[in-house]
């Protein structure tokens, strides 16, 4: 399923510049072969955040994993929703973005209780409606993962709780 949110999520959970970053191939293969990003959270996980039924694959630059509502009926052919997860190692580039966005539209809120050290992504604007991410940094990787719905607001206890559960199947 394609949707703008999605392109959004990806952004604020990468934090990648306005101009790109390219991953080396060496961190790209070190860091999806340690660890599968599909791995870190269950299909069942994601349907009941969404509230329906999920898709689940690699997200197109094969870092992530995509978690995307499958529309089933009347009810959610108008709906969309998704979750996507990705795990960022030392040894890549974008490691260093921990906890930044180089998004001037996107606020960046401190989060505790959560891995060694967390931060939520929102709207400036609307932190209310859209997508919402967060960066866990957790020993030496971080986790990033966002969520889109079509029906706002994205909770954050919701994206918290999903982030535990990720985390917890870490390494």
């Amino acid at each position: 399923m394609s949707f703008p949110d999605k392109k959004l999520i990806l952004l604020i959970v990468l934090s990648l510049s306005l101009n790109g970053c390219a991953l080396k191939a060496s961190s790209a293969a070190k860091s999806t072969t340690n660890i599968e990003p599909c791995s870190l959270l269950t299909k069942e996980e994601a349907a009941a955040a969404l509230e329906g039924n999920v898709q689940v694959g690699p997200t197109a630059d094969r870092r992530g994993c995509s978690y995307d509502l499958v529309p089933t009926g009347s009810a959610n052919a108008r709906r969309y929703g998704s979750i996507v997860v990705v795990v960022i190692t030392p040894d890549s580039p974008d490691f260093q973005k921990f906890g930044s966005s180089q998004d001037d539209s996107t606020a960046a809120k401190p989060i505790s209780g959560i891995g060694d050290k967390a931060v939520l992504f929102m709207s400036k604007a609307s932190p209310d409606k859209g997508a919402k991410a967060m960066h866990v940094l957790k020993g030496n990787l971080y986790l990033g993962i966002g969520m889109s719905t079509s029906t706002p607001p994205v909770s954050e206890d919701v994206l918290k709780s999903l982030a535990v559960k990720a985390l917890s199947r870490l390494p």
